[in-house]
């Protein structure tokens, strides 16, 4: 599975071309908002999606059938990003689940901020 190729085709939200990394029953699972969905729902989710987004894939590692990613999401307009932890477990070279952890992409709190602790990583 071409890891690169996918998160261009989820980025660029084309459900067409994201529909041909994943089993047809596979099933997608976002812990944030304690949602599962099938690949039509989760495809149509992601293709539905307000706005126009990019996105640029920042790590993986493979353990097995198991395959991790971390994304960045951003939208092409108003300063949007997200950052998404994707667990998917591959069966013959495709996705036969996937378990996705998105957080928005922001300053520290406040009350960090006011410790003066930790550090930008960039």
């Amino acid at each position: 599975m071409n890891i690169q190729q996918y998160w261009a085709a989820t980025a660029a939200q084309d459900a067409a071309r994201m529909r041909t990394f994943f089993h047809t029953d596979a099933i997608i699972r976002w812990h944030n908002t304690n949602e599962q969905f099938t690949v039509e729902e989760f495809l149509r989710a992601n293709s539905e999606y307000p706005g126009t987004w990019c996105g640029e894939l920042e790590r993986t590692e493979q353990l097995g059938d198991l395959l991790i990613s971390v994304a960045r999401i951003y939208a092409m307009g108003p300063a949007e990003s997200h950052h998404v932890v994707c667990f998917m477990r591959l069966k013959d070279g495709r996705i036969a689940s996937m378990d996705e952890y998105w957080g928005e992409d922001g300053t520290a709190p406040q009350w960090r901020l006011d410790k003066a602790i930790g550090s930008a990583i960039k």
